[in-house]
């Protein structure tokens, strides 16, 4: 019983330090990595694998108190979209933990790429209405990038950690 405990407190830890390096990575790489104020959201890449490995609950948890240190550094323009965005798509995430294996395998990879597209068609909707009521091909093309900037290191990291390893 107490090895069990201990064994689940070592896991929150490992999240925890995980969480540290994932966050000073968005807080420091992202003014570097912008491209037109378009930036990659590591954060959000954290949140998927936690979801992924870990279930609803810690990637929820995670993703509240990532979105609120986000929102607070003055990274996202809106207090409280990060938090909310990054809550749903913890949320959706943790739906496809343990899945990999009773998939088939394209399904798996279309719907977290769905997922992600939909975290950033919400972020873009709220943060960029006044382009979605102005100029609609401008909206899309921002929905486009900002989801196809961090899709890409997505792709990269996916090469070093797999989605579905902890599975």
């Amino acid at each position: 019983m107490f090895l069990l405990l201990r064994i689940k407190v070592m896991n929150w830890i490992k999240l925890i330090y995980s969480l540290v390096g994932v966050f000073s990575l968005q807080f420091i790489l992202a003014d570097f990595l912008s491209i037109n104020g378009i930036r990659p959201d590591f954060v959000l890449i954290y949140i998927l694998y936690i979801g992924l490995h870990h279930g609803s609950f810690p990637s929820i948890i995670f993703g509240f108190f990532l979105g609120l240190l986000v929102d607070f550094t003055g990274v996202g323009s809106f207090f409280g979209l990060t938090s909310f965005t990054y809550v749903i798509t913890g949320y959706l995430s943790g739906f496809l933990h343990g899945k990999y294996y009773k998939m088939i395998p394209i399904y798996f990879h279309l719907i977290w790429i769905g997922i992600i597209l939909f975290h950033f068609f919400i972020y873009s909707f709220i943060r960029y209405q006044d382009l979605f009521e102005t100029t609609m091909t401008v909206f899309w093309l921002k929905w486009i990038l900002t989801s196809g900037y961090t899709l890409g290191f997505l792709a990269i990291f996916q090469m070093i950690i797999p989605l579905q390893q902890g599975d």
